[in-house]
């Protein structure tokens, strides 16, 4: 009897696993057919960075009946795999994604995020409402723009290495124009004296000839 209780056991706390797994996913059997949320999600800090806690606050201005489900969180990589830890909440797991749970009442929760430089993490948010129906709102955090140094350029500006060009007025070099006039040399003034004494004795035979 011993022995039987004993290999009966592992099957016992098996199916206890089983239907505690089975309770984890019960509300996400509502998270494939959803709509457009009615409410925001609003995430600070607004750009991604590895090991950083973020705030993930849900406004919805509707006031929901008691029986209103629960929203649920989750982070998701680009490649669709579950990021990071929910703190300071109850969590679950639908299909292997963590999530975070928090009743209607409950409009905030923290994530971390994993220790590795991801491009962008989804934050999805559902509400579960009455009559099966679901409402999503997503909320993406992405890398800051990373700017990177530009280094100095190392060609310089262009040296002009002739110089100015400089249009010089040609050199003209004009001699002044020295009027020279005319010299007197000693013949030209002694055949001038010879030319007068002819000219006086002309004069006087002519006068002369008159009184004759």
């Amino acid at each position: 009897m011993a022995a039987f209780l004993l290999l009966l056991a592992p099957l016992l706390l098996l199916g206890t696993a089983a239907g505690q797994a089975d309770m984890e996913i019960e509300e996400c059997l509502w998270l494939w057919n959803v709509t457009e949320g009615n409410f925001s999600v609003v995430i600070t800090p607004e750009t991604y960075q590895a090991n950083t806690t973020y705030l993930v606050t849900i406004r919805d201005d509707r006031n929901h009946s008691s029986s209103s489900g629960p929203f649920l969180l989750q982070a998701l990589s680009p490649q669709n795999t579950s990021v990071g830890e929910w703190t300071d909440t109850d969590t679950g797991n639908c299909s292997s994604v963590l999530t975070a749970v928090l009743n209607s009442t409950e409009s905030r929760a923290h994530w971390t995020s994993p220790n590795s430089n991801l491009s962008s993490v989804h934050i999805r948010v559902y509400l579960i409402l009455p009559d099966n129906i679901t409402e999503l709102k997503t909320g993406m955090l992405s890398r800051g723009a990373e700017t990177t140094p530009v280094p100095l350029s190392s060609t310089s500006a262009p040296s002009s290495s002739s110089s100015p060009n400089t249009s010089s007025a040609p050199n003209i070099t004009s001699t002044p124009k020295t009027t020279s006039t005319p010299s007197s040399t000693p013949s030209s003034v002694s055949r001038a004296q010879g030319s007068s004494w002819l000219l006086a004795a002309l004069l006087l035979l002519l006068t002369a000839s008159l009184l004759s």
